[in-house]
């Protein structure tokens, strides 16, 4: 995840375009559905941004339509869409310091009447998207592994799942340590899930269970140009058992946990500590969408999971049923929204951490992954793409090539 910043940025002069990607069967029906909606870009507090250089996109839920515009030196721009349901990403780069504004609005239902609202009534056509900027995380996910393969006999295979953890502080960058830093898949565990209750929220819900790296604090560097790979559920070589032939036998460390039962873990292999949240016994990592993100607690790990009162409660609008385990948004170091396709998907992960999604194109156990986008090489190290925007940080339906232990 990029940190937000404040810094100066100069205006240019304003352009105002868009474009439509997709087709309309029936031109006809859809001018008479069509509805007018007005954007505003709202710049952050302190930071002049160039609006006009924002781009825009509007994608529509149902279909196959994704809509590109421009606003003006404002913020302000209009245009007329067929009625349905829509959400809004907002984002640019400013190549020196690689720097990212981004912003982006929630699914809403877009009416020749209005917005329909949660009461059912119509409210003026109008979004409001709030942009943040930002400079690149210096702890990233470099590549996620999470559609799984098939066995050597052809049935579905999960275990070789995997994520790799890379210092992006690029050359004449400083030594990280990830002692106390948290991995978890965030509730929903699937895109595909109706709705999420914690939606604009500045807390998310932890599925299931989170996992912690060891140490006192300098036990576990990582230089600059250096990853480590977490095996999510057996760190254990896979050449003989399913067609990926991931070597996580050589993995730095491994999910495991006694309590586990289909959890494995070679010699040498250093194990996580597991946190449970009262939800369940397994580490659910979805093969379809998970919503994955590294945090630290801002008071630690230890006094976190001592405060129940505070950090777990029922879902918003709840007052029965699961109690979930949260996490504040600032705490979140990095995030990766996945989902099997753009009209199939909610958003888990707060905009400042994740203003889009990632997609797979590739069919599930197909053995691709999803690898962060190589910016550059300075000095033999590599520094990666990070604008809160993962559609765009992203390559989807990559092969493969975790950095292993030698």
């Amino acid at each position: 995840m990029m940190k937000r910043f404040l810094i100066p940025l100069l205006l240019i002069p304003a352009v105002l375009w868009g474009c439509l990607r997709g087709s309309v069967s029936d031109p006809e029906r859809a001018a008479e559905d069509a509805a007018s909606l007005t954007l505003r870009l709202l710049p952050p507090e302190g930071v002049a941004v160039p609006l006009e250089e924002v781009r825009i996109r509007i994608q529509n839920k149902a279909r196959s339509y994704t809509y590109s515009l421009h606003a003006d030196a404002s913020g302000r721009a209009e245009v007329r869409l067929q009625s349905g349901k829509y959400d809004i990403l907002a984002s640019t780069v400013i190549p020196q310091g690689h720097i990212s504004v981004v912003g982006s609005a929630a699914e809403f239902l877009l009416t020749r009447e209005g917005i329909i609202g949660e009461d059912g009534k119509a409210a003026p056509s109008e979004v409001e998207i709030p942009l943040s900027a930002s400079v690149p995380g210096e702890l990233v996910f470099r590549e996620i592994y999470y559609h799984g393969s098939v066995t050597l006999e052809g049935a579905a295979y999960t275990k070789d799942r995997y994520l790799e953890i890379y210092n992006n502080t690029g050359a004449g960058g400083k030594t990280l340590y990830l002692d106390s830093l948290c991995v978890a898949a965030l509730y929903p565990a699937n895109s595909t899930t109706g709705s999420n209750a914690w939606a604009g929220r500045d807390t998310v819900a932890i599925f299931q269970m989170f996992w912690m790296f060891p140490g006192d604090g300098k036990t576990y560097p990582l230089a600059p140009g250096e990853s480590v790979v977490v095996a999510a559920h057996a760190a254990v070589d896979h050449r003989g058992r399913c067609t990926s032939a991931l070597e996580l036998n050589r993995a730095h460390f491994g999910c495991y946990d006694e309590q586990l039962p289909m959890h494995e873990i070679a010699a040498g292999v250093t194990p996580m500590v597991m946190y449970m949240t009262g939800q369940g016994t397994a580490w659910a990592l979805s093969i379809h969408s998970p919503a994955v993100v590294l945090f630290r607690p801002s008071m630690g790990v230890k006094k976190y999971m001592e405060d129940a009162a505070t950090w777990e409660r029922y879902a918003p609008g709840e007052t029965s049923g699961t109690r979930y385990r949260h996490i504040a948004a600032s705490w979140i170091l990095d995030g990766v929204d996945c989902a099997d396709s753009p009209s199939a998907s909610i958003k888990r992960i707060p905009a400042s951490a994740d203003a889009s999604y990632v997609t797979m194109r590739s069919a599930h156990y197909s053995g691709k992954c999803i690898t962060r986008v190589l910016e550059e090489t300075v000095d033999g190290i590599d520094f990666y793409r990070d604008t809160n925007n993962s559609s765009e940080d992203f390559l989807p339906d990559q092969i493969p090539s975790p950095r292993l232990k030698k």
